[in-house]
């Protein structure tokens, strides 16, 4: 829980209005823990922007990344922005530099340093969010198909739900994650064997020049949880995606189907990492990992799960470091007594 310092200071925010200017000239006075967790105040705010205050959206200094991620894990980033718009995109891009730049989505399968991330940290979360209404379509042959633009910050789960609205078959699979379609299309997410890549037909981007530039599947390349791109700068803030239409009720009962399993075998009601392994190749990294009596092993505040080993929990307290040593601790383990060599699907970022 939240201790009372923060919860005020979260109300504050949330009541600042939409495209309000944070004060930059603010000293914000912490509480000792936030989640439990020490705040490493030497190292808060170690690079100034004088080029923030062209910043229309909302622009925070200093400040603590734990309740942006599911894990609620993660110290202070220099200068978190929600950009009101492309403009605001484009005007850090222009001048961020040398400077270390970080685009937050929905804060899954992300691991943040005790000590926080320095530079600038965007999070898509405020805006972004827009669902253009289908485009449907006839080819020679099958049923009708649709085009839909979505914004990058729109959550996988809802976008799922939204396609089932108008009877568009192709992400029943995909309504349990977590994440942002941005995300799901930068770690090309997937579940029960249904990949985002299969559902894309263009992405669209911000260039580190500032330009808008939009590449079709074909100028991509999809691969087991990543996708790669002609060039790796750049900031996706829209998709299209291609789905065909089917039986509103067989979607519908093959979400609720997939939501029901995933509540019975996933850790959902604590903060979590979500899936931190990859899988191997013909198995399961939680299949492994169970099989060594790793279930519950904990370091620090930090477990595995007991619901599903390949997601590990915060407790109550942990750390970004006892999240690290964890993983360490379970890929020697798996490493020593199968030969496999487990591969992170989380991603660490941060000092």
């Amino acid at each position: 829980m939240l201790n009372e310092a923060w919860k005020r200071r979260l109300i504050h925010i949330a009541h600042s209005g939409t495209g309000s200017h944070f004060n930059l000239k603010t000293k914000i006075e912490y509480p000792k823990t936030v989640l439990g967790q020490k705040i490493h105040q030497s190292n808060i705010m170690s690079h100034s922007f004088p080029w923030l205050h062209k910043i229309k959206g909302t622009v925070l200094k200093n400040e603590i990344l734990a309740p942006y991620t599911s894990i609620q894990i993660g110290g202070p980033a220099d200068a978190l922005i929600f950009p009101e718009d492309i403009r605001d995109i484009q005007t850090v891009l222009k001048n961020i530099g040398s400077h270390p730049l970080f685009v937050l989505g929905e804060g899954t399968n992300l691991l943040v340093s005790d000590r926080g991330l320095r530079g600038v940290v965007i999070s898509l979360q405020d805006r972004f969010k827009e669902i253009k209404r289908p485009l449907f379509f006839r080819k020679e042959t099958g049923n009708r198909r649709a085009v839909i633009k979505a914004g990058a910050g729109v959550k996988m789960s809802y976008l799922a739900k939204y396609m089932a609205r108008y009877a568009l078959t192709g992400m029943e699979d995909l309504v349990g994650i977590p994440g942002s379609l941005g995300g799901a299309i930068i770690m090309n997410a997937g579940a029960e064997g249904t990949e985002t890549s299969q559902l894309i037909r263009s992405v669209t981007r911000i260039t580190p020049d500032g330009e808008i530039e939009t590449l079709t599947r074909d100028n991509l390349i999809f691969e087991y949880r990543k996708t790669i791109f002609p060039t790796e700068k750049g900031i996706i803030i829209e998709a299209e995606l291609e789905l065909e239409e089917g039986d509103r009720t067989e979607i519908q009962n093959a979400m609720d189907q997939h939501l029901s399993r995933r509540a019975q075998t996933q850790p959902l009601t604590v903060p979590n990492s979500g899936s931190v392994f990859k899988n191997p190749e013909g198995d399961k990294a939680g299949r492994l990992i169970e099989s060594l009596g790793l279930k519950g092993l904990s370091v620090g505040n930090a477990g595995v799960s007991i619901k599903h080993a390949n997601f590990i929990v915060n407790k109550g307290g942990a750390t970004a470091s006892d999240v690290i040593r964890l993983i360490d601790h379970v890929k020697t383990e798996v490493k020593n007594k199968t030969g496999i060599e487990l591969q992170t699907e989380i991603i660490t970022a941060g000092e």
